[in-house]
């Protein structure tokens, strides 16, 4: 059994989706995480929702909370494609 990995699941395209949906900036974002104690540039958050970085389990919390979303709407694997 394979297991998925935060790219896997496009944990990025739904931190943009929240993000997007909640008016915010990257740099926006950047800054909110910041002074949460998540130490993500805005380049960073440009970078995790292009799927060029991924992000940890702490820096994901963090973004739900930010976006005041449920953790699992974030790290839950997307429905397969046929």
């Amino acid at each position: 059994m394979k297991r998925s990995t935060p790219l896997d699941r496009n944990i990025g395209q739904k931190v943009k989706y929240y993000r997007v949906k909640r008016g915010l900036t990257q740099k926006d974002l950047a800054a909110r995480l910041q002074t949460c104690g998540c130490d993500i540039t805005e380049t960073m958050v440009g970078h995790i929702e292009t799927g060029y970085r991924s992000a940890s389990v702490f820096e994901i919390d963090k973004l739900a909370e930010v976006l005041k979303v449920d953790y699992n709407a974030l790290f839950a694997q997307d429905e397969e494609t046929p």
